[in-house]
């Protein structure tokens, strides 16, 4: 395999790790969709990491990482709440989850459209939402969850500025998909 590949299997991994996720929320495995998530976690970290080790760095890994991200960050960790907690919800906790999954997919097509240059993030980034969704879960009533989430998923649309957990140099390079 030339090495040059190395970031784009990364990539395949954390996708992965998102679809096994969502088989393992399926089963009722939930220790496996938490570990399978924080897989998903370290893949999407050490992708963009070394597709700039390796000057890999393309708008097709940019893409594959967007849509990696999708599953693994936007769709998997919200299915893991809704059967955890949403569905004592109803109706109501598969529209919670509908707007998680759409702010995340929102989020990063903005991303990708006109933001992967910029010195910081504006909307909290996906991987990050997943995190404090999924700490959510573990601490909050069917509700306050709810509710929870409907903060999330607004901050990963709003135009609130993170920063970046990387630069480079003085250079400001994309963090996601840089392969």
């Amino acid at each position: 395999m030339p090495l040059n590949l190395l970031p784009t299997m990364l990539t395949l991994c954390n996708l992965a790790c998102g679809v096994l996720t969502i088989y393992a929320v399926f089963e009722q495995k939930i220790g496996t969709a938490i570990l399978l998530i924080s897989f998903g976690l370290v893949f999407d970290v050490f992708d963009g990491w070394t597709a700039r080790k390796l000057n890999a760095i393309s708008v097709f890994g940019k893409e594959l990482d967007s849509l990696s991200d999708i599953v693994t960050f936007g769709i998997a960790p919200v299915m893991l709440a809704y059967q955890l907690v949403l569905k004592e919800l109803g109706p109501i906790g598969v529209g919670i989850a509908l707007f998680y999954s759409i702010s995340a997919a929102l989020r990063l097509a903005r991303f990708n459209a006109m933001q992967s240059e910029l010195s910081t993030f504006i909307g909290l980034p996906v991987p990050a939402a997943a995190i404090g969704l999924l700490t959510s879960t573990w601490f909050m009533s069917p509700w306050l969850l709810a509710l929870s989430i409907c903060v999330i998923a607004y901050l990963m649309v709003s135009h609130i500025k993170f920063p970046h957990y990387k630069k480079k140099k003085g250079d400001e390079e994309e963090v996601h998909g840089v392969h």
